[in-house]
């Protein structure tokens, strides 16, 4: 098992081969799934493959590293991701399009494996609808965490400032083919609230995506990196094992829109 009844934190090894054996799952189905993409502006091939996995599909996830406070115990997150159209690079300048819209569910397992760190592992399914299509396809990833740095800039009215550092390594099974990600990034809070009460947190998650494809041909294989950013507002009480989020996520690439989402988490105290 990833933790004992002896330590809350996390067996290292057992997650990530648990992780293996959820990654080798999405290139099952590459060959079968895997459609070209044409025409295609800058930018519009790293942007699918991106949003194919948990990385760009999903919520930020604000784990108790941004809080200033220790996670203690394993904790459950339910998160769904919404982009309108991901289709919307490809309209033309006038006239209408076939909209594609994009909801993704994920359940994300977070472990503490030290006061101020986690690591977390994330399996969920991404579904592309349009007018006459749909589609379901597997992604999954895993992350880790730590906070740098945590200070009150308020002590009168119990505000704090966290900056901490994260990467994530996920993989999905887009229309570009299988995609790996990778992504690192310096997400950074502020928390509005006392320690032993409900707390406010506003967060921001700026980050350096990098993307490949395998799977498809060599001409349309993908190596790139993107900019992303992410945000939102988490809502925590150190005496409940219950929280939430909602938040945005946006990849920079031209004409594309942003993305919404929510969380839900139980555990943690």
């Amino acid at each position: 098992m990833p933790f004992s009844s002896r330590s809350n934190r996390v067996d290292l090894r057992a997650v990530l081969a648990v992780f293996v054996v959820v990654l080798c799952l999405p290139g099952r189905h590459a060959a079968a799934q895997s459609q070209s993409i044409t025409p295609s502006p800058p930018g519009y091939k790293e942007y699918i493959a991106i949003l194919g996995t948990p990385i760009g599909s999903l919520p930020p996830l604000p784990t108790y590293t941004l809080s200033s406070l220790a996670q203690r115990t394993p904790e459950v997150i339910a998160r769904y991701g919404f982009v309108e159209d991901m289709a919307l690079p490809l309209a033309p300048d006038s006239g209408g399009h076939n909209a594609h819209s994009l909801s993704s569910f994920a359940l994300t397992g977070v472990f503490p494996v030290d006061l101020g760190g986690t690591v977390s592992l994330t399996a969920g399914l991404a579904n592309q609808q349009c007018s006459g299509c749909t589609g379901t396809r597997f992604m999954g990833s895993v992350a880790a965490d730590y906070r740098l740095f945590s200070t009150a800039i308020d002590a009168a009215n119990a505000r704090r400032f966290t900056l901490a550092v994260n990467g994530e390594v996920g993989a999905g099974n887009p229309a570009t083919g299988t995609a790996w990600t990778a992504d690192v990034g310096f997400p950074l809070a502020f928390s509005i609230g006392a320690d032993s009460g409900l707390r406010l947190i506003p967060f921001m998650t700026p980050s350096v995506v990098m993307v490949t494809t395998s799977g498809s041909s060599e001409t349309d294989a993908i190596h790139s990196v993107r900019g992303m950013v992410g945000g939102g507002v988490s809502l925590l009480n150190a005496k409940s094992a219950l929280g939430a989020s909602v938040g945005i996520m946006y990849i920079f690439v031209p004409k594309t829109q942003v993305g919404l989402g929510v969380s839900l988490s139980y555990g943690g105290r």
